[in-house]
């Protein structure tokens, strides 16, 4: 079976969800409040009014703690760094994560205790209809989709103790996005500056998306020497986006991997995925941004990845 076969095999698309299209032992997780059109579909409300203990709500209510709402009634403050406390949370033989409204940090460590269980487990991603335009666009914003950024600091779950053995052998990747200025400064906190791999989406959600991209990471990838170490993987794709990955890894065995998933959140979780199945010699730099209200509009195409029990992976 080819790779594009598996990737279709594990990778279903939706333009309208309903309710068959969700297992009947499978319990949902959802963002309580989000901010955007396609982070709270319909259909959560409908398993809200008629099968409330099959969903869960998710608030942030800092950078380290989440409160629950769903199955198990009302659950005050739980830090995200609690890893009981979050495999309590998914309770549940199989569990559905919808990370369209959820901040990268508070789904990642989900999905890590998912993976640590071995639990049957599939993620539901929606694509926006747009995004909003940058009232004054530069070369490395043409989008208006933050606010500011928290800086760096591990995700939670995802810290880092011990650094690479040996600092001339490593790699920084980044999964770009339309921030350009993103990469840039995760870059500027590794001394000695790495060698720089890019992956760059491609097929695009967009058809003008891939040439957007590089147009916006265009400072980082001329200063670096980088446009001839770009690698494709299509952006909707989480296991386009791991394979990837692997095949950098193989390619430089013995380098210590710097992961910057600054680009789409498929793309994000393929990299979250290939950083647990390789804690020893991958570490994660993220910025927190902080996301602009109101960012995208409307509703696209629903990805829904199937992971199985993490089997592979």
């Amino acid at each position: 079976m080819s790779l594009f076969t598996q990737l279709l095999a594990h990778t279903r698309r939706f333009k309208t969800l309903e309710q068959d299209d969700i297992y009947a032992d499978e319990l949902v997780v959802t963002a309580a409040a989000a901010t955007e059109n396609r982070g709270q579909l319909p259909l959560w409300s409908t398993f809200v009014k008629r099968n409330p203990e099959r969903i869960i709500a998710i608030s942030e209510l800092d950078k380290d703690h989440i409160s629950v709402i769903g199955n198990m009634g009302a659950v005050g403050k739980i830090s995200l760094r609690d890893e009981v406390a979050i495999g309590q949370i998914l309770n549940s033989p199989r569990v559905l994560i919808d990370i369209s409204g959820l901040p990268q940090h508070v789904w990642a460590p989900l999905l890590k205790s998912a993976y640590l269980k071995r639990q049957r487990t599939r993620v539901l991603y929606v694509e926006p209809k747009s995004y909003k335009a940058h009232p004054s666009p530069a070369s490395a914003t043409l989008f208006d989709l933050s606010v500011t950024f928290d800086g760096l600091a591990p995700l939670p779950g995802f810290a880092r103790l011990v650094g690479p053995e040996d600092e001339n052998r490593c790699l920084f990747v980044a999964l770009l996005g339309f921030e350009g200025n993103r990469p840039e400064r995760l870059l500027l906190q590794i001394d000695p500056p790495p060698k720089v791999i890019p992956i760059v989406g491609v097929p695009g959600f967009q058809i003008e998306y891939p040439a957007f991209t590089v147009a916006c990471n265009r400072g980082l990838l001329h200063d670096y020497g980088a446009y001839s170490e770009i690698v494709f993987a299509r952006a909707s794709c989480p296991f386009e986006a791991n394979e990837a990955l692997r095949r950098i890894k193989k390619s430089y065995p013995e380098h210590y991997m710097y992961l910057a998933p600054v680009g789409t959140k498929p793309h994000a979780l393929g990299t979250i995925l290939f950083a647990l199945a390789n804690p020893d010699t991958t570490e994660i730099m993220f910025d927190h941004p902080v996301r602009k209200a109101g960012r995208t509009t409307g509703i696209g195409t629903i990805h829904i990845y199937d992971f199985g029990q993490f089997d592979g992976h």
